[in-house]
């Protein structure tokens, strides 16, 4: 399996044994809800702010008569007793923070569900496979004993700290306390034969630099004089295969470096510890890489975390894939991937983005599962969750952002979508200019097409796009204005349809240079 994505609760396709196979994976990365006890929303945003986002998740969990009944199950089962204990005894800590004002039953819950996912994917990693859990110190001390159940003690490798905040402006600041600035990743094996390719930075070093750090050169070489009783015999061995280590005529050790010299300067070599502060966060990612999702992080963090523990050609799946960042990392480094987002809208736009950034793949070359493929499944979605349809169309044809919550009453204000695209103009610096998204699964009234019109110039949007259904296409011909507007490329109007047919059938609307579509394009400019 390769290059797939499930719109779908992990836990639901973790369980599957058809979905996915008994260790057929070789990494598990999982970027999960922290207990944060926060909404999380769509980054997108219009004009009018009176608008609201759509939630991406909701990290807010309550214990009810459902966990209680897992819980049963779980302390029933002489596998899963050791869970139960790790749960009950996050409820009598709840418990008594609640007598003292101020607790409540949301650890609880939330460790069960993480639990009932984390056993799941046990299932599913390989004897030799690794797997990292990003968490934050709100519950990271409760999910190490879930992983010691799980995973097994003397398969946890390392504590892992991504600093995040290297500034001012990037650390969280907080009253009355030191700021946040780092996250976890708790990094376990399921066996003791593992892959690991240990990551490697380089620094720039003066000459007095490297002797204060230790370093000697002569004919042979940048060498260490190695302390006694700072190596055991079995490591000097190591360093012996290796070729670096040679005695002196009175018999001490010297272990040999790979240094470089360049510049006047002394090129060192390093493999990087258990603290990451080399690495961007999003506010100083790449600004192409940005997409401003909720808990985004930086590929350089999934690109580090995947050559350390996979190979090219092996799996790696990310059951909580977000916007796509551990899967863009995996195809970029040459390996399978696998992602899970229980948002259709997320899907959709992590397909999106991977066709945008690798212009050898096609829509054919990514396994959408869990979302409508054909004409039948839309209608059904449509008619049993109009709200999951808006989202699964918008996500599908690259929409950044929709602007209403889940299940919220009242007018959305035409908006369903907002579409980027970039015209290119003669002597005029090409930059972004936005489409109206409009989502209708039922019938298509005139007044609703005008309407759209209306709503494109009131946000001041180049154009506007009428998705719905091939039979009531006709309606939306008949009653669009038949204005448009132009760049270098052709000329396109300002308001248009386009059918779900359409869309199943990967058309492209007629925009210039939007979405996966400017693959390539963009390089020519």
């Amino acid at each position: 399996m390769n290059r797939t994505l499930f719109a779908a609760d992990c836990l639901e396709v973790l369980n599957d044994c058809d979905a996915l196979l008994d260790a057929s994976v070789d990494l598990i990365y999982l970027d999960p809800p922290f207990n944060s006890n926060s909404k999380y929303n769509l980054p997108f945003k219009g004009r009018d702010k009176t608008h609201k986002p759509v939630e991406a998740f909701v990290d807010i969990w309550k214990w009810s008569d459902k966990d209680a009944e897992t819980l049963d199950e779980l302390n029933r089962d002489p596998r899963t007793r050791s869970l139960a204990t790790i749960i009950k005894f996050s409820l009598e800590i709840e418990s008594t923070l609640g007598k003292r004002g101020g607790g409540s039953t949301s650890l609880g819950s939330y460790l069960l569900n993480m639990a009932l996912r984390l056993r799941a994917m046990r299932r599913v990693l390989k004897d030799t496979g690794s797997i990292y859990l990003h968490c934050d110190p709100t519950a990271s001390h409760y999910l190490k004993l879930l992983m010691d159940a799980i995973f097994g003690r003397k398969n946890f490798r390392n504590e892992l700290l991504w600093v995040y905040g290297k500034s001012a402006r990037g650390a969280k600041g907080i009253a009355r306390q030191f700021a946040r600035n780092n996250d976890i990743l708790l990094y376990y094996t399921q066996s003791k034969s593992w892959t690991f390719n240990p990551p490697t930075g380089k620094r720039l070093l003066s000459f007095d630099e490297a002797k204060d750090k230790g370093f000697r050169n002569d004919e042979r070489g940048w060498f260490k004089t190695a302390p006694r009783g700072d190596y055991t015999d079995a490591s000097i061995a190591v360093l012996r295969r290796e070729g670096r280590i040679y005695e002196t005529r009175t018999g001490s050790i010297r272990i040999r470096y790979d240094l470089e010299e360049k510049n006047g300067m002394v090129v060192e070599t390093f493999r990087h510890g258990a603290c990451w502060d080399d690495l961007p966060d999003m506010m100083h990612a790449k600004r192409s890489e940005r997409l401003g999702y909720p808990t985004q992080k930086p590929l350089a963090l999934l690109e580090r975390i995947i050559k350390a523990s996979s190979n090219e050609g092996d799996t790696v799946l990310d059951p909580f894939c977000g916007c796509g960042t551990t899967v863009h990392a995996a195809e970029s480094l040459g390996r399978k991937w696998i992602g899970i987002d229980i948002s259709k809208f997320s899907t959709g736009l992590i397909r999106d983005r991977i066709l945008h950034n690798f212009k050898y793949l096609n829509v054919d070359d990514i396994d959408m599962r869990g979302t409508p493929d054909s004409v039948a499944e839309a209608r059904n979605l449509a008619r049993s969750d109009p709200f999951e349809f808006e989202k699964w169309v918008c996500g599908y044809i690259g929409a950044e952002g929709m602007f209403r919550e889940p299940g919220e009453k009242g007018a959305d204000g035409g908006v369903d979508g907002v579409l980027k695209f970039f015209p290119v103009r003669e002597g005029v610096k090409v930059k972004p200019e936005y489409a109206i998204v409009q989502v209708k699964g039922g019938n298509v009234s005139p007044d609703s097409v005008k309407a759209l019109h209306e709503t494109v110039r009131r946000y001041e949007a180049t154009a506007g796009v009428m998705v719905c259904f091939s039979d009531q296409m006709g309606t939306v011909e008949n009653q669009r204005v038949k204005a448009t507007f132009s760049d270098a490329w052709g000329s396109y109007p300002v308001i248009q349809g386009f059918s779900v047919e359409s869309l199943l059938g990967d058309e492209q609307l007629d925009l210039p240079l939007y979405g996966y579509k400017r693959r390539g394009a963009m390089l020519s400019l």
